[in-house]
């Protein structure tokens, strides 16, 4: 009997455990806690950038990024955003915003600098939904 549960217990341990999710062993991450990226984040961020065309994201980076984004009401400005989620907290400094800005001028396009005020209500507007979207923030907010 002894020989036939260490050969069992034997097999558990050599099976892969996290599979069978045995004695609560093996609880299987999601891909944000893998990656330490704030799901809330990324997914408030995702949102926001989702109606432009083209929008590229890694979450293995952390890292959501658009093409060129043309104003219908100023065709001559654009602008390309890229954002950087770089931790599992849902706190300010776990968000990171770059946007480039271009005006046509005479057919050339010029880089420009974007305005720190720009970026920084594209954050807040992405930690507002974040934190809407998070459990732990209901009727908090």
């Amino acid at each position: 009997m002894k020989k036939i549960l260490i050969i069992f217990i034997f097999f558990i341990f050599t099976t892969s455990c996290s599979k069978l999710n045995f004695f609560g062993f093996g609880k299987k991450k999601s891909q944000f806690e893998k990656y330490k990226i704030n799901e809330y984040l990324w997914i408030a961020s995702n949102e926001l950038l989702k109606n432009y065309t083209k929008t590229e994201s890694d979450l293995k980076e952390g890292n959501i990024s658009t093409v060129w984004i043309t104003l219908k009401k100023n065709p001559n400005v654009r602008f390309k955003i890229s954002l950087y989620i770089l931790g599992s907290d849902l706190i300010e400094k776990n968000i990171e915003i770059f946007t480039e800005k271009e005006i046509n001028k005479d057919g050339i396009w010029k880089q420009q600098r974007a305005s720190d005020e720009f970026n920084t209500n594209l954050k807040k507007k992405i930690i507002s939904d974040a934190k809407k979207l998070d459990p732990k923030n209901y009727g908090k907010i």
